[in-house]
This record gives structure tokens, sequence and C-alpha cells, in this order.
């Protein structure tokens, strides 16, 4: 057999082997070139770790980014020599692929020299490239973010590198194959970039795999099909575009949790843009955005009905300033700043927040301290159960409608504001210069002592009276001798 038609043949074998992601040939080429793209064969347990900024970074893999292969073949390729070749890969050293060039040099000499030898390479780099590099368990990358000599090692354009005693065992010159590469032609950082294929890989084997719906039952191709991250549940992606549609409908985005029962994994943004319409998925990142920022802490929304802005504030105070529109409102009533001036939010209104929060569960008063913030709450239910109080225990004065109190002592009230006189049956004023005539007056039915022991009557009014003018004094002593 001529070697052309030994090389076609095994470009046909290794095409009926591997798919195109896994093999790229360029026949029209002179002489042929190509790449196989070989992902080494991971143990059940091992694992990617990384001694970066003073940090043990480490995360668990089941698979590893391809090393590459390139190839052309030689014109006298069987029959003489064998293919000329470059390994590349990101994660191993030069000296690593140094040593893996070596083994496939070997191989050639050894066991295959003049048969075609590509596949027992790639037999090599896939199932014994670890085991021959010493790398068990775990694969340290420490290496990559080392700075001065050590980091040459990497990819430094020196055929000669002296390997640290860390990493070689011995201050050793060791020449480096020029043959083996190392890739650093990737953005961000080694460990993100393995973290990423890591997943891609994983999704890839899930969508070649058969699984069954949780809630339909039926049983689909994993590209048909959506898992839950966390808790790695599967349904169709038919069962889940309705589930997700409802509940979005519904306002309920918070809701959109794993149908298992007991479970509260959430799917993945992308998993839910994927399975509903652009208008539903609109919805559902407004809601999610409402959502998010109300649970935040000291986040108000602008009153103002063109705006709505989410505005950050102080907790110590009611002012609120939007940054969108300029508009400065307070934090509890909503309206235009009033500084000290009390709130103008009506008492009905009043008693609803103080209800809802004294009478709400420990998620309702975080979430109403979150709003309306807990200093500002507090001190809204002191006013409120203050003003209930005096309510309950007081009454206006007709004159300056300040709250009086009664303790003891007659129905003949002065007010300590406005300094007049009033009954505190009906809430008349009364004369300043007869206060008590009022109380002679039948058609008022008010009694002086009404509530009060009879034998204590008297003295309480002396008691009240101390403070009255001379005049008063006699008028009252006339007024009680009448009784």
């Amino acid at each position: 057999m001529e070697d052309s038609e030994a090389q076609n043949d095994e470009i046909l074998a290794l095409k009926s082997i591997f798919d195109d992601t896994q093999i790229h040939v360029n026949n029209s080429s002179h002489p042929t070139v190509g790449c196989i793209y070989v992902k080494p064969e991971v143990p059940a347990t091992f694992d990617i770790q990384a001694n970066k900024d003073g940090q043990l970074h480490k995360f668990r893999v089941q698979h590893l980014s391809p090393i590459e292969l390139h190839f052309n073949y030689p014109v006298n390729y069987p029959s003489e020599k064998p293919p000329n070749f470059t390994l590349v890969c990101k994660w191993l050293r030069r000296d690593q692929l140094s040593k893996l060039c070596q083994k496939l040099d070997q191989k050639w000499e050894d066991d295959v020299k003049g048969q075609a030898v590509l596949f027992e390479w790639i037999q090599i780099l896939q199932y014994e490239a670890l085991e021959w590099l010493e790398i068990h368990g775990y694969l340290d990358l420490s290496w990559v973010y080392m700075t001065g000599q050590n980091s040459r090692l990497s990819c430094g354009p020196s055929d000669y590198q002296q390997l640290p005693t860390a990493i070689a065992g011995s201050r050793l010159v060791m020449k480096m194959d020029p043959r083996a590469v190392c890739d650093n032609q990737y953005e961000g950082d080694l460990l993100d970039v393995l973290c990423e294929y890591e997943r891609i890989a994983e999704q890839l084997v899930f969508d070649k795999a058969s699984h069954t719906c949780k809630v339909c039952f039926e049983h689909r191709l994993g590209v048909n099909c959506i898992q839950f991250p966390s808790c790695g549940h599967v349904y169709c992606k038919e069962c889940m575009s309705s589930y997700f549609e409802v509940k979005i409908t519904e306002g309920t985005v918070n809701g959109l949790i794993c149908p298992e029962d007991k479970c509260t994994s959430q799917p993945s943004p992308g998993q839910i843009k994927e399975l509903i319409s652009p208008d539903a998925f609109e919805r559902y990142d407004s809601l999610l955005l409402q959502s998010t920022i109300a649970s935040m802490i000291n986040i108000a929304y602008c009153p103002r009905p063109q705006c709505q802005y989410p505005v950050s504030y102080d907790p110590e105070s009611n002012l609120v300033s939007c940054p969108y529109c300029n508009f400065h409102f307070c934090l509890m009533c909503k309206a235009t700043y009033h500084g000290v001036a009390p709130c103008k939010m009506s008492s009905t209104e009043k008693m609803k927040l103080f209800e809802t929060y004294t009478n709400g569960d420990d998620s309702t008063k975080v979430d109403m301290e979150k709003r309306y913030g807990k200093k500002q709450l507090i001190s809204m239910i002191n006013d409120i159960q203050a003003e209930t109080w005096i309510g309950e225990n007081s009454k206006p004065c007709p004159h300056c409608n300040a709250p009086i109190e009664k303790k003891d002592g007659c129905n003949k009230m002065s007010c300590p504001r406005c300094s007049s006189y009033f009954c505190w049956l009906c809430l008349t004023q009364l004369d300043p210069k007869c206060p008590y005539l009022h109380f002679s007056n039948a058609s008022a039915r008010c009694n002086l002592f009404e509530g009060l022991v009879q034998d204590d009557a008297v003295e309480v009014d002396w008691i009240n009276i101390n403070g009255d003018t001379d005049d008063d004094f006699s008028e009252d002593e006339d007024f009680i001798n009448m009784l």
C-alpha cells in the first residue's frame, strides 16, 4: 500500500470514530494537515486546585479541556517517518507537554513504526496522559499564578528552562520540546475557564441522555429537558414553559421554584428566558427587579406617578430625595417633605399601618421596617399609642382644643394652656367670672360632683379653687354653702 493511500485510509477511519467537533482535517492541502481534540479521561474523584492570592481555590470536575494534537503528514508517512505534530494545552506546563511528546515518539519507535500511528497516540493522550505525568486525584495549577522565573515555565520562548525544585525535584536544566505549546490565548482566569468548560461539558452529557419528566412522566432527550441547578430535578421544557408562564402572569416571580414537593431550588434566568416568550420574560425581569429592590434595606419608591424611581434613604431621617426627578418627600406619608411638622397621613392610614405592624409576623415586620424604617415605625407607633391613650383618658378644651386629663375633683375644669373654664361633663365653656353658675342651671343638668362621693366633693373642690382669685374663692364658697 502506498503512503498516500495509507494516509487517506487513516483519515477515513478517524472520521468514522470521532465527530466533527473532535477532528478537523484539510485534505486539500499538501501535505495533509489536521487537528484532533483529545479529552483526557478523568478519575471519578478529581479536583482542580490553585494557590492564588494566598488562598487555595479548589473545585471538583469530571471533564478537562482537550489536549490538541496538531499534525501534518510527511510524504513518506507511514513507511519511514511519523507525522509531524505539536501538542497544545491550557492546563499543562511545557515540561509536562514535553514528556508527552517523548511518550508519543517512543510509541512510534517501539511499537508501530511503519504503520498508521495517530489512533495509538490518541489512546495515549486520552487514557494514559495523567498517569504518565503522575497526576493523581487533583491537578495543581498554582504555577499559573506564580511570578518571576517560575511563570516562564508555562509558555516561555526559550527551549531551555531551569525548573524550580518544587516542580522538577532538583534544579536541573531541561530542554523543552519545541512541539510542546502551553496555550495562554484565553480570556480571564484559567480556573474560571476550566469551570466554564466543565459546565458546558456536563450540559452536553445531559443533552444526549434520556430523562423522565417528573410532571408528565414522558421520556425525553436531555436537549428537550431542563434540570434545576441546585437539586438536579429534571422536567421537560414543555411542562416548565407552561409552569413559568402561569407563575409570571400571576406575578409570583419568587414562586418560580422546582415543582418537586418541599424543594426550593430555583431555575437560572437563562433557563427561564429560553422557555418563555419575550414579553413574558420582560415582565419577569421587571417583577424580579421590583422584588429585589423591595427586599433591600432602606429603599423607597418616589411617589410621583411619572417617576416611581427606587431611592436609597437615611434610616435616621424621614427625608427622602429622588435623584431622578429631584423630588423631596416624607418617608412615612409620601407627601412633600414637611420637616418636623406632623405627617398629613390620615388617622385611618396610620391606624392601618399600626395594626399591620403590631399584628404581623416577624417576616411582615421585617418587610415594613425595610420599607418605612424601623425607627420611623416605632416613632409612629408610640405616637398612635399616645394619641389612643389621650383619646381614651382625656377631653379637649373647648377653647384651645388642648387634651385635658381629669384625675379627681369636681367637674369644673381649668385649662392649663389657655386658662379658660369648662364643664367636664358637657364640655361647655364656662363664664370666667362665675364658672359655677353653669352647675346651678337646671337646663344644663350637669352635677358639679357627679361621680364623686359627697363628703369628698367639697374637699376636692376647695383644693381645685386654691389657685383662683379671692373673688372666685368667695363665690365658690357661697356656691358650696348653697348645696
